[in-house]
């Protein structure tokens, strides 16, 4: 009788093990929303704020220079859930972009800072950008003509951005290219200027395979991303960087800590020349 029982609570327990196993295989982890991240270096302090639906709301800098001590970039969603302004300081001057969509498509383009303003309609060709940046203040021979070209992906992923002047034999001013891995995260922006002399600068990135939260909540507004003065600070790939090169070779690497999400906590960016810290990043969700 003894030896039954015992028979039978092995069995039991054996079958609680099992299903809490197979409950823990099929765990998924959960999708979280960016609440804030703070990004803190030697001399400046950087914050991005998103709103409850994780879309980017504003992004402040302080800054040990006085003439630079507080900047803010300000964005701005339409009703129907369009990213349709960008209100920018840094230090005295101001600039505003704003977007005008025919149905879901970018038709129109304003910017205006200080002393400077442009108006341009955009043309959409397939997988094509085309829009001119005319200067207002009768300067011909600055004027351009700016072209982005995408991969066949919805206008997703940039491939090669040209600016051509206009008034002047019609020639190059510069021109990026962009290569992207088979995650579609960018792993090198190659960039070659013509203005006078020539010149060119590569910079090569790699990346872990977790989540990005900023590419996962902004991934509906990376075209109008592309016409914003701040997206260059906003990583927009799917996955975190592990490294960046710079054109002098000058690597930085990124170690970060996860959640059993797969959402970075907190990361540190280490310069691999001087072997020093050089920011502390920390990220939190609703």
């Amino acid at each position: 009788m003894k030896y039954t029982f015992y028979i039978v609570l092995f069995a039991v327990l054996f079958s609680c093990n099992s299903d809490d196993i197979q409950d823990s295989e099929n765990e998924t982890p959960n999708t979280l929303i960016i609440k804030h991240i703070k990004d803190i270096g030697d001399n400046n302090e950087r914050n991005f704020y998103f709103d409850i639906n994780g879309r980017l709301d504003s992004i402040t800098d302080t800054s040990a220079l006085s003439a630079y001590n507080y900047i803010l970039s300000k964005f701005e969603y339409s009703n129907d859930d369009k990213l349709i302004s960008s209100y920018h300081t840094y230090g005295t001057e101001e600039s505003f972009a704003d977007l005008t969509y025919t149905g879901t498509d970018i038709s129109n383009y304003h910017y205006v800072t200080f002393g400077y303003q442009t108006d341009a309609n955009i043309i959409i060709d397939n997988n094509t950008i085309n829009y001119n940046d005319l200067l207002e203040s009768g300067i011909e021979e600055d004027d351009l003509n700016i072209q982005w070209t995408f991969s066949l992906d919805n206008l997703k992923y940039l491939i090669q951005k040209k600016s051509t002047l206009i008034n002047n034999d019609n020639s190059v001013w510069n021109i990026t290219d962009y290569e992207y891995d088979a995650n579609f995260n960018m792993i090198e922006s190659h960039t070659t200027i013509n203005f006078g002399s020539q010149a060119d600068y590569s910079t090569t990135f790699t990346y872990d395979d977790k989540k990005n939260p900023i590419a996962e909540t902004m991934d509906n507004y990376k075209l109008a991303l592309y016409f914003m003065d701040d997206y260059n600070i906003v990583d927009m790939s799917p996955n975190n960087v592990l490294s960046k090169t710079d054109a002098q070779g000058v690597t930085d690497v990124y170690t970060y800590i996860y959640n059993n999400d797969n959402y970075p906590v907190s990361a540190t960016i280490t310069n691999t020349v001087t072997g020093e810290v050089t920011n502390t990043i920390t990220y939190s969700y609703y």
